[in-house]
């Protein structure tokens, strides 16, 4: 309780009692007019509210008054609150003789509420500042106002721990803001202080030792008193929050404990707004990532509820954004794959296995296509796992591909059997009549009957070797198509000409539905006699004995259709859409004793798109029959040239007698040429190799002057491209006809021996006739 009894309108002090003693600081008062004895009130206002109640005579009361006293004269002034109340003092007139000064320091209760008061107004503002740096200011500014101080703000200290960066601080008014990097040496040593995370408290800057030297410094910066709060950080000094005040200031240990709270709830909140913002960054740099992936990705939580999916997946679904979560996830498995990724998950949340399983998804057009789950728990520093992260990857493609590569790889392993059997079956008669020849010699008419058996296989082998050079150029384009009228009846007939060996030989009825007028194509005709050659050998070894074919030629709407239908075995309906892939085929039967290679079809389709048409099959299934159709544009019938005439070829036999040269490294082969030539009357020469005719083509020598040089291509060291030139360069066979009988039969093989000096390519095995008919043409030229 503070006391005091003033007299007179001087308000002279009469009595003072212990508690107001303390409130002024000990001082001589009593006696003398309280504005002579402190004058802190009269500057203050309290004396004009005293002259106001002596005058008055009405008391006047007061809660929480603010009074700046000097407790010690020439000491740093304090702040004081106070309750009061001013009576007048009466007198038996009645009159005011006084007045009676009655309060209680109330300073620490106030303080307490304003501290109280900064705080939740600190705690407020932090729930809307979305930024680190108005986080600091505003504490600043609430920490400074509380205080009365003069600056407060936060700084952040550079990597040499002596500078201190300042953003922006709060400052009173007329105060200047120290903004930008601050060398805090130059105003005193206490940075060591700092870094050992023990605050600076300066009352008085120009009476600590620590500051002394820079105190007029301080002071024009109206930091004459002021406190430094470290914060460090893995055992650094990293920051500080710092309050300043004008004039000397006892910092009371309740400012201190303020300062402190501020920093501390400060820093709390702006480390988790950093937080914050580097997880919202963190979090739509990997959604920016994840909807950039081709893979659709997912998360989950720790038991495995679905939480997250990025835009990929709902592009493939077309589910709508959320339907999918938790467990709903399955609903766009596959039926029969469901219960095997459910429990694939559920081992891998069991277990903490990497879950990897492929399966079909739902797209959004309502078809399933492959996929390749995959996920990963993440696991945080103690190893437990905190969520799973994974990604779907459309492997359908692969899987259609890898599907179609195990079809194509087993369609060949058939067809390298086909080949091995259809290969065997002309060799073993082959074998058979040259093992009986050397056992029954002598005997010609055997030996007339071994030689139409030899010769009968090795054209059926030839014919299986043709097929196969035969669809690898047509299905690569590599096949130069004739471009002239073709009659259609005449393919038809020419084609049934060839088959109908077959036919008959398996006792088929055959049907052939022409139309009278004659109908024509632009194209090659004997690619389109093979074409229809093909189906109907098919039809033929494809129906049972005693079957029915029939071929068909239509004309509708410029589209000639030309159809081979036959009542035989069917095409089963998962064979139907591949008929046409290379080396398919139906199954193998007993009965079908002409085999093949599976390459026809191939071949039918190819030269049909060549003509610019195309080919079809039709069957209602195993045992049920087939129809093949091809369809072509029809042209106008061409005007017939009456000056036309045919060139017929020499008989055999009609040419002179030739030299002739033979090159083959394969002694056999180059013996039964030689001996097939001399029995046409010819004189013929026979070297193994290009060096042993070039070291014998003297000027005088048979084989320089040779008529004829029949050369194999691949010979050793020099190959027979080598030795053409080289013929064509010699005064003795420069005008020489040039063949080259090899093994070698592509495209290519054509030009490059056309381009060596050549006059004619055949390939092997030779056939004599067409041999003989060169030969007759060139004598006769």
């Amino acid at each position: 309780m503070c006391m005091a009894l003033l007299h007179g309108p001087t308000h002279q002090v009469e009595f003072v009692n212990p508690g107001y003693q303390r409130l002024v600081g000990a001082r001589d008062i009593v006696g003398r007019p309280i504005a002579e004895a402190l004058d802190d009130a009269a500057t203050q206002g309290y004396v004009h509210i005293l002259d106001q109640v002596y005058r008055e005579g009405l008391p006047y009361a007061a809660n929480g008054a603010r009074y700046v006293v000097q407790a010690v004269p020439g000491g740093p002034t304090v702040e004081r609150y106070v309750d009061f109340v001013f009576q007048p003092v009466r007198g038996r007139s009645s009159e005011v003789g006084g007045v009676l000064v009655l309060g209680s320091d109330v300073t620490e209760r106030v303080l307490g509420e304003r501290r109280r008061d900064a705080l939740a107004r600190l705690t407020d503002a932090l729930r809307d500042l979305r930024t680190p740096e108005d986080i600091t200011y505003c504490a600043a500014r609430i920490l400074g106002e509380t205080l009365g101080a003069s600056r407060a703000g936060f700084g952040l200290i550079g990597a040499a721990g002596d500078t201190v960066h300042i953003d922006r601080d709060w400052c009173a008014e007329g105060v200047e803001s120290l903004a930008g990097a601050i060398d805090l040496r130059q105003f005193g040593n206490f940075i060591d202080e700092l870094r050992a995370n023990r605050p600076v408290v300066i009352r008085d800057a120009g009476a600590d030792p620590r500051t002394q030297e820079a105190a007029e410094s301080l002071a024009a910066l109206s930091a004459t008193a002021f406190v430094d709060l470290p914060v460090v950080e893995d055992d650094q000094l990293a920051a500080l929050i710092f309050v300043n005040a004008a004039g000397p200031r006892d910092w009371s240990a309740q400012d201190l404990a303020l300062m402190r709270e501020v920093a501390e709830r400060t820093h709390t909140a702006s480390q988790r707004l950093r937080t914050e913002i580097a997880l919202a960054a963190s979090e739509a740099m990997f959604r920016t990532i994840a909807n950039a992936m081709p893979q659709m990705v997912w998360s989950t939580l720790p038991d495995g509820f679905h939480d997250y999916y990025n835009d990929p997946w709902y592009e493939f679904t077309g589910m709508v954004p959320g339907s999918t979560d938790g467990v709903h996830w399955a609903d766009v498995f596959h039926p029969d794959d469901r219960d095997r990724a459910w429990r694939a998950w559920r081992h891998s949340l069991a277990t903490g296995d990497t879950y990897e399983i492929q399966y079909r998804l739902r797209d959004r057009h309502g078809n399933y296509r492959w996929v390749l789950g995959r996920a990963l728990p993440v696991r945080d520093d103690s190893g437990a796992i905190v969520r799973w992260m994974g990604t779907c990857t459309d492997i359908d493609d692969q899987k259609m591909a890898e599907h179609a590569l195990r079809l194509a790889n087993q369609r060949k392993d058939d067809f390298l059997a086909m080949l091995a059997h259809e290969l065997r079956n002309p060799l073993a008669p082959i074998s058979t009549a040259a093992q009986v020849l050397r056992l029954r010699q002598g005997d010609a008419a055997y030996a007339l009957r071994a030689g139409e058996i030899i010769e009968r296989q090795v054209r059926h082998m030839t014919e299986l070797v043709d097929d196969l050079l035969d669809v690898s150029r047509v299905t690569r384009g590599l096949v130069q198509m004739e471009r002239e009228p073709v009659e259609l009846r005449a393919v038809v007939d020419s084609a049934v000409e060839q088959v109908r060996p077959l036919i008959e030989a398996r006792h088929h009825a055959l049907a052939v539905d022409l139309p009278d007028a004659p109908v024509f194509v632009s194209g090659d005709r004997t690619r389109l006699v093979q074409a229809v050659s093909n189906l109907l050998n098919n039809a033929a070894k494809y129906t049972q004995q005693h079957g029915s074919l029939r071929v068909a030629l239509l004309v509708q709407d410029g589209q000639a259709a030309m159809s081979v239908t036959d009542n035989g075995s069917g095409i089963p309906p998962g064979l139907l859409p591949h008929v046409f892939d290379l080396f398919t085929q139906g199954e193998r039967t007993p009965d079908r004793a002409q085999g093949g290679l599976g390459l026809g079809l191939t071949l039918v389709k190819s030269i049909a798109g060549l003509h610019g048409g195309a080919v079809t099959a039709d069957s209602e299934g195993q045992g049920q029959g087939s129809v093949f159709t091809i369809t072509l544009p029809t042209i106008a019938a061409p005007v017939a040239d009456p000056a036309a005439g045919g060139n017929a070829l020499p008989p055999a036999g009609a040419g002179r007698p030739l030299r002739i040269t033979v090159v083959d490294d394969n002694r056999d082969a180059g013996a039964s040429l030689a001996a097939a030539l001399e029995a046409q009357g010819h004189t013929v020469r026979l070297f193994d190799d290009a060096e042993a005719l070039l070291a014998d083509s003297g000027p005088a020598t048979d084989a320089a002057n040779a008529d004829v040089y029949v050369l194999d291509i691949g010979l050793p060291r020099i190959d027979g491209y080598q030795l053409a030139r080289a013929l064509r360069q010699r005064p003795g066979s420069r005008d020489a006809l040039l063949i080259a009988l090899t093994g070698y039969g592509q495209a290519h093989d054509f030009t490059l021996s056309k381009g060596a000096g050549f006059d004619h390519h055949l390939v092997k095995p030779a056939n004599l006739e067409q041999l003989e008919r060169i030969l007759i043409g060139w004598a006769a030229a």
